[in-house]
């Protein structure tokens, strides 16, 4: 499938002037990004940068991200992202950090699994079995990566390689994708991170629904039965009774995280949690998010605005506004509004972040998986 900038921005007709504003911005934003191919080391495949100002390369779940932005116009695109990463694979099954301008493949950490999920999603914007049976055994063999060495007693945790080496810990940081978060203060390596988890269920559940594509009939079973006994894991470790909500647990005392972030609201997304568990946490959205979904809640003693520590990135965001909207539940929607507004006021670009009580944009000013979630803010929020 492929449809023409005049195309894909025709489904802004009826919307509103900020829709319709932030739309197209976030369009020309991710094509300002696309690699040309041939000119780089990955060859043929069009790559995306996360903004070509700031970022020399691609990086990681960025490029999934990516994938899913760019099939709501250019399937052939979306898939020469999965594919073109999927190609630089480690032997273990790992995928790397970052495929540089210059050569060099960052392999010291990884990044949240999301690969699977997003490869079925852009698959069933055109239907193209032949893309699904060339990144199946990758998918497989990263799934397996993360069980072998990045699980403990069943749940899920992050780390890095390179273990004796000074920057152990930031690499860990670096894997989970919130970088220098608050969440990772006390350490992230003993912690079942809650989002990690439910995206592992959407990495299982993504499996199923490809094997069967592929009529693999018996390793659907099989990735049914794996999704099956996690969320059973979830449900029985990571919600807090006392505090009505899921969170991280440090897996070698038994404790819950006691901070807040948009990661509590994985659950929701996957939808998991019960319609009771989900009133709860949008009690939490209403009182110590206000609304607007910073990377930490406004009353933690170290919120700030610093990358991670208190500012509003559209995934996190996304994830959490559209698992309260799964549920049914308002706060949703004012998380949406008050994004886009923040958004659509900040005439600088699609910004990397937002200060999440000015709302003023921070860091790279051209970033395309912010971009890709005002889309899906937009187009996907109902859906």
């Amino acid at each position: 499938m492929y449809l023409s900038r005049e195309e894909f921005l025709n489904q802004c007709s009826g919307m509103g002037e900020i829709e319709k504003d932030l739309i197209t911005r976030s369009y020309d934003t991710i094509c300002s990004n696309i690699y040309e191919p041939n000119k780089y080391f990955w060859g043929k495949y069009r790559l995306i940068s996360p903004g070509k100002c700031c970022f020399k390369g691609v990086w990681n779940w960025d490029t999934a991200f990516h994938a899913i932005g760019t099939s709501r116009w250019d399937t052939e695109l979306a898939k020469e992202n999965i594919l073109g990463f999927l190609a630089y694979q480690c032997e273990d099954g790992m995928l790397p950090d970052v495929l540089r301008e210059d050569g060099k493949v960052a392999k010291k950490s990884s990044k949240p699994p999301i690969f699977a999920w997003a490869t079925e999603i852009v698959y069933k914007r055109d239907g193209d079995t032949e893309f699904l049976r060339e990144a199946y055994p990758s998918l497989v063999k990263h799934v397996a990566f993360w069980e072998n060495e990045r699980s403990e007693d069943g749940l899920f945790h992050y780390d890095a390689q390179n273990k004796d080496e000074e920057k152990y810990l930031r690499q860990i940081g670096f894997e989970t994708g919130w970088d220098n978060s608050i969440r990772w203060d006390n350490g992230a390596k003993n912690l079942w991170a809650i989002d990690l988890n439910c995206f592992m269920v959407m990495e299982y559940r993504a499996l199923a629904s490809i094997a069967k594509e592929l009529q693999h009939f018996g390793e659907a079973v099989l990735w049914l039965e794996k999704e099956k006994r996690l969320i059973g894991l979830i449900k029985e470790r990571m919600w807090n009774s006392e505090k009505h909500m899921y969170n991280d647990v440090n897996f070698e005392t038994g404790e819950i995280s006691s901070v807040l972030t948009p990661a509590i609201f994985m659950p929701l997304y996957i939808g998991i949690a019960s319609p009771e568990q989900a009133e709860d946490m949008a009690k939490i959205a209403e009182k110590d998010f206000r609304g607007r979904m910073p990377t930490v809640n406004f009353e933690n003693p170290c919120y700030g605005r610093g990358y991670w520590r208190g500012t509003t990135w559209l995934n996190v965001a996304f994830f959490a506004a559209k698992g309260l909207k799964n549920y049914g539940l308002p706060v949703a929607d004012e998380i949406r509004k008050n994004i886009l507004e923040m958004c659509f006021n900040e005439r600088e670009g699609i910004c990397e972040n937002y200060d999440s009580i000015t709302g003023k944009g921070l860091c790279c000013k051209n970033f395309s998986w912010s971009s890709v979630f005002l889309i899906e803010f937009i187009l996907g929020f109902e859906e």
